[in-house]
């Protein structure tokens, strides 16, 4: 281990970047008033300060309440105005660039792996479809950590490992800086007080539990194991094989027909939330998506 990495700065959570300068940009809009939907709607395209924004709602969690894992307007309209003001100004003081790192690549795939999460929790209710949106979206924020905190040592690590199997990847990450990135999503998450069973989930989505070991957290870590495929696909325009989605979905009870009917309405999410992305062309504009998302019952009313 030649890294270390700075757990209390990361669990802060100022030090994680925004796609481009969208933190001043989301304070401008509260000083307008914009209406909470669509910042929350703003916000949820962004794993640092959707983590940020979730950590400070539930610092005001009295113990033993459920904790919030998702955003929603009641939760912005909580926490107030002129606090979200301030965390929107604070920005992540800059970093090196990380070579090998495709920033907007993260930005799409972390997207796209929030969308399949929400469609495909939606359709096997196993958690509320919003708090899986979230998961998807916050799972690899640990990369976005290690790229941020050691650009230099992390490139060379991408260098070598960075088209190997992930495993490996996340094997020489533990190696090299003590924990891997999906250790440290799940610190993050921890940190901003989602819940565990969520935490877990991302943890050990890369290599899910096997079926011996079934169960809530076990079926979670799955949907995000095949959120994660699908994303690998939706950036891939479909491209590609459908070995590592088939036998996730497989094991969540799902046939093959079932799975791309899941993919291609993880993808029509996709691209309406990508728009969101993309750098706002002046502080006026705001970008919402106009598609209605499909009920669960809808996704599967092809096999009826």
């Amino acid at each position: 281990m030649s890294a270390h990495i700075d757990l209390a700065r990361l669990l802060d959570g100022a030090i994680l970047p925004s796609p481009a300068g969208r933190g001043h940009w989301l304070a401008a809009r509260c000083q307008q008033q914009v209406p909470l939907d669509e910042l929350a709607e703003q916000l949820g395209c962004d794993p640092a300060l959707t983590g940020k924004v979730i950590g400070l709602a539930n610092a005001g969690v009295p113990a033993g309440e459920r904790r919030h894992a998702a955003l929603n307007a009641a939760m912005l309209a909580a926490i107030g105005l002129p606090a979200l003001r301030q965390a929107f100004s604070t920005a992540a003081i800059p970093a090196a660039t990380c070579a090998h790192f495709d920033a907007q690549r993260y930005w799409s795939h972390s997207l796209a792996m929030a969308c399949a999460a929400r469609v495909a929790g939606d359709a096997l209710q196993l958690a509320p479809a919003d708090e899986l949106y979230s998961c998807g979206l916050l799972a690899n924020c640990g990369q976005l950590a290690l790229a941020t905190l050691h650009p230099q040592e992390y490139a060379q690590l991408l260098g070598q490992h960075g088209h190997a199997a992930r495993v490996r990847l996340l094997r020489a990450e533990s190696r090299r800086f003590g924990h891997h990135q999906l250790a440290l999503s799940a610190m993050l998450m921890r940190g901003w007080g989602m819940p565990d069973i969520l935490c877990d989930a991302v943890l050990c989505h890369a290599t899910p539990p096997g079926l011996r070991r079934a169960g809530r957290m076990t079926d979670l870590a799955w949907l995000l194991n095949l959120a994660s495929s699908f994303a690998d696909l939706i950036l891939r325009n479909g491209a590609g094989p459908r070995g590592p989605a088939l036998a996730a979905a497989r094991l969540l009870g799902l046939g093959g027909e079932h799975m791309e009917t899941l993919l291609r309405h993880s993808n029509a999410e996709w691209s309406e939330w990508r728009e969101i992305l993309e750098p706002p062309a002046h502080a006026a504009t705001c970008r919402t998506r106009t598609r209605v998302r499909p009920a669960a019952a809808q996704v599967f009313s092809e096999f009826i």
